[in-house]
């Protein structure tokens, strides 16, 4: 296998809400011992408003001038495990940032999954007063293109528990040499 460039030093988790890219980072920062940090919860703490009041509030747009923002500040650091907003991968300048940065894991699941996993939907501006299934399905035709130019490595997370798809990635990474 080929060995990433040294500068490719952080993981970037991308997919739909209810992929699991928190958790997951969160259990994968812990086990490196690296800083983690999600996208999403950033732009809370340094608004202090929630996605949902920046959405109503400011509009979409200006969420995801935030995000870019964010997103270009915490590439530049190392040894991180990032979680990424679901959208993320909608602009061209986030995709890029990502892959020449670190190595990119789309966490793909299917609309059934994300839907279970994300309950109400509250918290999600995307989904307010939508039906889950058919919106989350709706919102993966769009994006799934952009998540697959993205990503280094697309894991099918439907049938695994968060222990299995760290250990996934942890074994990838091990197999690219970013963990040497």
């Amino acid at each position: 296998m080929e060995k990433v460039k040294e500068e490719k030093t952080n993981i970037f988790l991308v997919g739909m809400m209810g992929s699991g890219k928190t958790t997951v980072g969160k259990l994968l920062a812990n086990h490196l011992e690296w800083e983690f940090v999600d996208t999403d919860e950033l732009i809370v703490e340094e608004t202090g408003l929630s996605i949902p009041v920046l959405f109503k509030d400011k509009g979409e747009q200006y969420f995801r001038r935030l995000e870019q923002e964010a997103v270009a500040r915490v590439a530049r650091r190392r040894r991180m495990v990032v979680a990424t907003g679901g959208g993320v991968i909608l602009n061209p300048e986030n995709r890029q940032v990502l892959k020449e940065n670190g190595l990119v894991f789309y966490l793909r699941g299917t609309a059934q999954v994300l839907a279970a996993r994300v309950g109400a939907g509250e918290g999600r501006p995307l989904l307010t007063g939508k039906e889950l299934a058919p919106e989350l399905e709706r919102l993966l035709a769009v994006r799934e293109k952009y998540y697959q130019e993205a990503a280094d490595v697309v894991l099918e997370t439907d049938a695994l528990t968060t222990g299995q798809v760290v250990a996934a990635i942890l074994e990838e990474c091990a197999q690219r040499g970013i963990l040497s």
